[in-house]
C-alpha cells in the first residue's frame, strides 16, 4: 500500500509526480499523481484529490479510491499479487478452479500496467 514515507522519499529524491495503482479487485488502475498534492491531501483527514477519473484521500493510514476504498499502492507488483490473490479466492468461492499463475496472468492482462503476458 502506498505509505506517506513512499511519498516523501520521491519527493526528496527530487520527484515531482509518481506512478501508483489502484486496485479494482480483480484488476487494476495505473495513474500519475502529483506528490505534493497526494501529501497534502494527508495532512487532514477527509480531504480528496481528484485526478483522472479518481478520488483519492488518506485515512490516516493509507490511501484510498471512491466509496469502496479501493486500495492505492505505490508498487505495480504489489497490487498485482493482492488483485491475483482476491481473483484466485474469488474463483475459489465460485468453485472454479484457477492457479495462482493463471489467475496473475488474468488479472495483467485486464489491467493497465507496464506489461501484459501473451
Amino acid at each position: 500500500m502506498l505509505n506517506l514515507q513512499t511519498l516523501q522519499n520521491k519527493l526528496a529524491d527530487g520527484f515531482e509526480t509518481m506512478y501508483v495503482y489502484i486496485e479494482e479487485s480483480t484488476d487494476f488502475d495505473t495513474i500519475t499523481v502529483n506528490i505534493q498534492k497526494m501529501l497534502h491531501i494527508a495532512e487532514e483527514e477527509g480531504k480528496e484529490y481528484e485526478v483522472m477519473d479518481y478520488c483519492l484521500s488518506f485515512d490516516g493510514t493509507h490511501f484510498t479510491h471512491g466509496s469502496t476504498d479501493n486500495i492505492v499502492f505505490g508498487d505495480e507488483e504489489e497490487c498485482i499479487k493482492f488483485c491475483t490473490n482476491y481473483l484466485w479466492e474469488l474463483r475459489d468461492e465460485e468453485d472454479e478452479t484457477i492457479s495462482l499463475s493463471e489467475a496473475r496472468k488474468e488479472v495483467v492482462n485486464s489491467s493497465n500496467g507496464s506489461f501484459k503476458y501473451s
